[in-house]
């Protein structure tokens, strides 16, 4: 950790830790203007909360005393810069496995203050305070488009684990339909998921979202289990979920999961296995518009570079890419 130490300590006058009670509105401030370009509904919406909550005091009171206990951008580090807040790197704690863990998010540095070493400066400081909690690893994922950046994170040592792709449908095709019989594929039937399924769903579930990049989504295995229990976890959790399942004769291809949210993007999940996965998407994408026609935007984590041409066909457009990279603290 020397090196690291050396490159904090002839920065000090300009780092220093996150403070959500004076910072969050600055904050807010920077990260709408570094990445207004790429924000979609769901980003825009994050920034105006955080402007709400930077104006709560009770929030300001509680977030300063909860920011090492829940998973939520409430620690981290800034650089200034006159005054002025022109970095920030976010921390969030959560756990892999029940062993602690960090992501890092929300590094951005103002136009003006780029290529002077501001997010590694802030990065190093970062896997700085990670080493002294004694957690086992810290993420972080980055636009698959942003090289700088990747290259950045892989000279300090991470790894790339994942690329994950979000598809997104287009808000204003709320009335769009695509043509079941133009995508679904030659004998293929619909059904509902049965319980003797439940295996091989759940099977495919922890196979295409694995549980070290599921934490920050809304995505919880139990939901999807069609018995009882599955029943019992979505009443008491008020998680809403609508699924179809994708057969040719008696051989399941996949199921396609929905949960509908009425202020925010409708996710969907697709279980499936790669040498299907073409004809499950193709048949079971469109069920959505035909039996339950979204209000707003529909969105699809899926690993990137499987299914693409297929979810296109179904009338998705690819929104971004991004990838997952580790650094495991020893």
């Amino acid at each position: 950790m020397t090196a690291i130490s050396s490159t904090i300590s002839s920065t000090k006058d300009n780092l220093r830790p996150f403070d959500v009670r004076r910072d969050l509105k600055a904050v807010a401030d920077l990260v709408e203007r570094c990445f207004k370009t790429t924000l979609d509904a769901d980003g825009r919406r994050y920034i105006q909360q955080m402007h709400a909550a930077a104006h709560n005091p009770a929030y300001l009171q509680l977030a300063s005393v909860a920011a090492e206990r829940i998973s939520m951008p409430l620690s981290g580090y800034i650089w200034e810069e006159g005054g002025a807040i022109v970095g920030n790197l976010s921390l969030i704690p959560f756990k892999v496995e029940g062993r602690r863990c960090y992501l890092i998010a929300n590094v951005a540095v103002d136009q003006h203050f780029r290529r002077r070493g501001i997010a590694r400066a802030l990065t190093l400081q970062a896997i700085e305070h990670v080493h002294r909690k004694e957690a086992h690893a810290v993420w972080l994922h980055v636009r698959a488009e942003n090289i700088p950046a990747v290259n950045l994170y892989l000279s300090m040592g991470f790894r790339e684990k994942f690329r994950r792709s979000t598809w997104h449908s287009e808000e204003q095709l709320s009335g769009f339909a695509p043509s079941l019989t133009a995508a679904k594929p030659c004998n293929v039937i619909i059904k509902s998921p049965k319980k003797r399924h439940w295996a091989q769903q759940r099977s495919w579930l922890e196979e295409i979202y694995p549980s070290n990049i599921t934490w920050h989504l809304p995505f919880n295995i139990n939901a999807f289990n069609p018995n009882l229990r599955g029943m019992i976890y979505r009443i008491m959790t008020a998680t809403p979920m609508k699924q179809w399942a994708a057969f040719l004769k008696d051989e399941l291809l996949g199921v396609l999961s929905w949960q509908s949210y009425p202020n925010h993007s409708s996710n969907l999940w697709i279980a499936t296995s790669p040498e299907n996965e073409d004809a499950a998407i193709l048949t079971l994408l469109p069920q959505v518009f035909h039996h339950h026609p979204p209000r707003g935007r529909l969105s699809l984590d899926f690993p990137a570079g499987r299914g693409s041409d297929a979810i296109k066909e179904t009338g998705f457009l690819l929104h971004q890419t991004l990838i997952w990279m580790l650094l495991e603290i020893e």
